[in-house]
């Protein structure tokens, strides 16, 4: 038993060494067989049929057959071998042949192997050149030896002919893969362009729906500055003019923030101007979901009310948890989800789980595949994270942590309070 499990790891590791070996290395190995084949029947055969002694027989039966294997790293080294090596055995022989010249079968196979090797690996010039030099050295032969054994042009043209067909299905197999790589290629960078375009479309409306939200923060901090000289009128002028520094700064801040949303504002995009929800909203969401037909147990809602959560913090729960339901909706109709918050060290857990769909249910609805990128960029943006994946009963879960202050001393003083 042991024997044989030792026996498939190596025939298994042999053929994956053998996938990780290139494709010109592959290309040798697969044509060392036939060519070790046809030299050990060449030989013999050019020694009994066709005379030639052992000692030219065997050189020469080896030259035009390794010009096979030749033709895989040096192609046009491969093509000059084959020439030499099949006219030297065509003139070779004794005068009296009563087999196939000026190839013989073993010399016809190798001549059709090497060009349709050539149509596969090389450019058409070398595989077109390897298939006119086989029936020129044929030609040549007839001509300058005289010898007249029957079948001469029978043997030519089956040469010309099946050499010639092999060399237009090689080359129209190259192009093929050429063009199959191509498209491969091209499908690849379309995926990675549409994979950066959609995370690019999601950061540029995460930036938009937050707009609002900074805003909020810098029309506070510019009336503050604004009216602390009539709120506190003993204040030092000094001082005074620190403040209306401040107020100006903030409005220009304003301003160039309304400058950017033009920027980044989609024409097609209607309605995002009004205030973006939070975790307020959040109760609202769910019962929205469970009049529309979801089946969702909350858990740990109470945390919502959280005062010590930014709203930066609660615009990014809000968008995860109505991505993650609205993704349980498409892709598990009718199934239970179950929504649980907490909160510990500073930090809101969000968990949005739900079970597998049903066999035979209704195919899920496909998607714009916007979703989980946005909830991963929303938590990026605050120093969070979100964890994706299936459960072990089939379902799917969304986990996300996130900061629940913007690490500013005001959201410290709630948090101790």
């Amino acid at each position: 038993m042991a024997r044989t499990k030792r026996a498939r790891r190596s025939g298994t590791g042999g053929l994956s060494r053998l996938n990780r070996l290139k494709p010109i290395a592959q290309a040798a190995l697969l044509l060392a067989v036939p060519t070790a084949a046809l030299i050990s029947v060449g030989v013999p055969v050019n020694v009994t049929l066709y005379g030639i002694p052992l000692l030219v027989a065997f050189p020469l039966t080896v030259l035009h057959v390794a010009s096979v294997e030749l033709a895989v790293f040096r192609p046009w080294a491969a093509v000059v071998a084959s020439v030499v090596g099949a006219f030297l055995l065509a003139v070779a022989g004794s005068d009296d042949v009563g087999a196939a010249w000026p190839y013989s079968v073993t010399a016809l196979l190798t001549q059709i192997l090497l060009v349709f090797v050539l149509a596969l690996r090389a450019d058409w010039p070398a595989g077109l050149c390897a298939w006119l030099g086989g029936v020129a050295v044929a030609a040549a032969a007839a001509a300058l030896v005289p010898r007249t054994p029957a079948g001469v042009t029978a043997n030519i043209a089956v040469l010309a002919s099946v050499s010639g067909g092999l060399l237009v299905l090689g080359l129209v197999v190259q192009q093929w893969q050429a063009i199959r790589a191509q498209l491969l290629r091209e499908r690849e960078v379309s995926a990675e362009e549409h994979a950066r375009r959609v995370l690019v479309e999601e950061k540029t409306r995460i930036a938009r729906e937050l707009h609002d939200v900074i805003a909020h923060s810098m029309s506070i901090i510019n009336v503050q500055a604004s009216t602390a000289r009539y709120r506190y009128p003993g204040m030092d002028g000094e001082l005074v003019g620190e403040f209306e520094s401040m107020a100006a700064s903030s409005r220009q801040a304003l301003t160039e923030m309304r400058g950017l949303l033009g920027v980044l504002r989609d024409e097609e995009a209607a309605g995002e101007l009004a205030p973006q929800p939070g975790l307020s909203r959040i109760p609202e969401l769910v019962e929205g979901a469970r009049r529309a037909g979801m089946r969702i147990d909350a858990h740990g809602v109470e945390v919502l009310g959280d005062q010590a959560v930014s709203d930066i913090a609660g615009v990014a729960a809000f968008r995860i948890v109505q991505e993650a339901l609205s993704n349980a909706t498409r892709h598990a109709p009718g199934t239970r989800a179950e929504l649980r918050f907490g909160h510990a060290d500073g930090q809101l857990t969000i968990s949005v789980r739900n079970e597998a769909p049903a066999r035979g249910s209704a195919a899920p609805a496909s998607g714009g595949g916007h979703g989980l990128v946005g909830m991963r960029e929303r938590a990026a943006l605050l120093g969070g994270s979100v964890r994706t994946g299936p459960t072990g009963d089939g379902g799917f879960e969304v986990h996300a942590v996130l900061p629940m202050g913007t690490g500013d001393d005001s959201a410290k003083e709630r948090r101790q309070r």
